[in-house]
């Protein structure tokens, strides 16, 4: 993960690969596990900004499928905060490294944040 000189982490990114457990269209993942990873990987982008929030909006653009049991490339970066909300955008990448998936998402820090009861 590239590292800012302050030390914290300038973006997220990461190697992972989907098993077999993901699949949605034969050999290839369900996109709905993409967005899952995407949202985690957009969140600490914009967490690493110093206002962590909540998914507001998640837009996703699926290029092509996104391929099982291969190493994928996942990467995120905020691109801009504005009082309580943070705007951020990342890539799921194959091995070739061509864009399976594109997302895009604003975060909102609540005023206050409140436990669950459940």
């Amino acid at each position: 993960m590239p590292m800012s000189k302050d030390g914290p982490p300038a973006f997220p990114a990461g190697e992972f690969t989907f098993g077999p457990v993901y699949e949605g269209p034969p050999s290839y993942a369900h996109g709905g596990v993409s967005a899952l990873v995407l949202d985690q990987v957009l969140g600490m982008a914009a967490a690493a900004t110093g206002t962590p929030g909540m998914t507001a909006t998640l837009e996703l653009r699926y290029r092509r499928p996104t391929p099982l049991r291969v190493p994928l490339l996942v990467e995120a970066k905020a691109s801009r905060v504005e009082g309580r909300k943070v705007y951020a955008a990342g890539t799921i990448a194959a091995p070739d490294g061509r864009v399976t998936v594109e997302a895009t998402a604003m975060f909102v820090m609540p005023q206050r944040f409140v436990t669950s009861q459940y």
